[in-house]
């Protein structure tokens, strides 16, 4: 899980033009995932365990907040709220994890602030209270598509991800360390218009994982096969189920 969701913000792109703004939460798997009320992870195809259930909230369009579970439903590990201005511009998201010191039953582990330039997005700050530091994502542009996250912990620069595009659609996706070394790559995979597969390779060339997404009639992706082929990494192969 924890994998997915470094995955998902590594993902990151945006769609900008002088007329019109989308939120920043757009990507390939985004675009094919929108109106999503829940996602279950199982260890794999044949298994009935569930291991943990993402569940989502609207309000005319706009997710208000991400509620995570562990197991069924069992318990609420963490959840967030969105906040977006007149325009639809999202503002900052807060997360709550679960913590029994706490009188509400959770703390306030991180919030995060989207900033524009007019509007295009520029930048996100992710402010973490109790452990005194922040991480922040400067974000550039050649026309309408992002082509490089830069991300800094406080002021120290820590990664950069450069993006690589063919007819509109993002290709590739490197990963580079503070001192320009690549850390992964990642190619995306599409059949006409639909995405439908990303491998990740080291700097090496060695394939780690791959990850294949099947559609309903509507263009939903409804599974999502994460494949571990590095058996020797720190996560392990699932998959997701999406409803609407």
């Amino acid at each position: 899980m924890k994998y997915l969701i470094f995955l998902f913000t590594s993902l990151l792109l945006l769609s900008c033009s002088d007329e019109q703004m989308t939120n920043p939460i757009i990507s390939p798997i985004d675009e094919a995932t929108v109106g999503v009320k829940s996602k279950t992870f199982y260890p794999s195809l044949e298994s009935n365990q569930i291991l943990s259930i993402e569940d989502f909230e609207y309000t005319d369009g706009q997710l208000q907040k991400k509620v995570y579970f562990s197991e069924n439903r069992v318990l609420i590990s963490h959840y967030e709220l969105f906040s977006y201005d007149n325009n639809g511009k999202l503002l900052y998201k807060l997360n709550y994890h679960n913590n029994t010191n706490s009188p509400t039953g959770f703390i306030l582990l991180d919030s995060t602030t989207y900033s524009y330039s007019g509007n295009v997005f520029i930048s996100e700050k992710i402010t973490f209270p109790y452990a005194n530091y922040y991480e922040k994502y400067n974000y550039e542009y050649d026309g309408k598509y992002i082509i490089k996250k830069t991300k800094y912990h406080n002021e120290e620069l820590e990664s950069v991800i450069a993006y690589e595009y063919r007819n509109g659609k993002l290709q590739k996706e490197t990963l580079y360390d503070k001192t320009e070394n690549v850390i992964y790559i990642d190619k995306y995979v599409y059949e006409e218009k639909r995405l439908i597969e990303i491998l990740r390779y080291s700097n090496n060339g060695e394939l780690l994982t791959k990850i294949n997404y099947n559609y309903n009639t509507e263009g939903k992706i409804i599974l999502e096969n994460v494949e571990v082929i590095a058996m020797y990494l720190s996560i392990h192969s699932h998959i997701i189920r999406y409803e609407y």
